[in-house]
């Protein structure tokens, strides 16, 4: 299958969920019209229907520069690793996991910075203390490439793989190398391929434009949205996105202690 080449690198945009919407509907139209053949061919491809099999979750960690950045009194990215390792310890063996990171390098090119992502731990069982090694070693250094990391997530980390999809998401930010991810995940949508996509958007509330490219993420993706602006939102959104791909519902947010009923 062939996809669209990457676009040109620039200054990423502002972004409005609506035309993505408008896209996804015309698109889900023409795929109404593909032969069964060559769909059914694209799924044997990308590894048979997604609804069967065992669960599989992909991490993709934002490690870009503005990670460096205090959330709660610590930096935005020894939040997210901390979390991330608390979270692996309630995810059952049976569930397939993976890490992706991207923005881990910079060279202050943009036509290399823009594709600096990397997987870092195959998708798989038995990789828990793997995946805990690399994240430890994670610094933020570079740019923001979310399309090119999750087109390799979609293309090459989830290729042949059995069972419904969900990739993680972890970011402070929008695509800042000029990608459309809304516009991968309406091919990819428009193909059969189904990659659910939630994101934890951190300290993001003063950021309209990253916001609604992240939703746009969300909605195309049939994923979740989750809001951390403190570490504690941080450890809700990630547990409640792991809760919700194992369960296949969304659980509702815990209420504080001494909330009342």
């Amino acid at each position: 299958m062939k996809f669209p080449k990457l676009p040109k690198f620039s200054i990423v945009p502002k972004f409005s969920i609506a035309p993505y919407l408008v896209a996804l509907a015309t698109s889900v139209a023409s795929f109404a019209s593909l032969s069964s053949a060559a769909l059914a061919q694209d799924r044997l491809e990308r590894g048979g229907d997604p609804e069967e099999g065992p669960v599989n979750i992909l991490f993709v960690l934002d490690a870009s520069y503005s990670m460096k950045e205090k959330l709660s009194g610590e930096m935005k990215m020894t939040a997210a690793k901390e979390v991330l390792q608390n979270a692996l310890s309630r995810i059952p063996n049976s569930v397939n996991i993976g890490l992706r990171v991207f923005g881990q390098n910079y060279s202050n090119l943009a036509q290399i910075d823009c594709q600096q992502t990397a997987l870092l731990v195959p998708i798989g069982q038995h990789n828990r203390g793997a995946i805990i090694k690399s994240i430890r070693q994670i610094e933020p250094y570079g740019m923001t490439p979310i399309m090119f990391a999750l087109r390799q997530a979609a293309e090459e980390d989830f290729r042949g793989v059995v069972g419904p999809k969900t990739v993680i998401l972890i970011t402070d930010g929008a695509d800042t190398c000029g990608g459309d991810p809304c516009a991968y995940l309406n091919l990819l949508r428009a193909r059969g391929i189904r990659m659910k996509v939630d994101v934890v958007g951190v300290d993001l509330a003063r950021e309209k434009a990253a916001r609604e490219q992240l939703k746009c993420i969300t909605a195309i993706s049939l994923g979740k949205y989750y809001e951390a602006n403190s570490s504690t939102e941080l450890i809700d959104g990630i547990g409640r996105s792991v809760d919700q791909a194992i369960s296949g519902r969304v659980l509702p947010k815990e209420k504080p202690a001494d909330a009342q009923p």
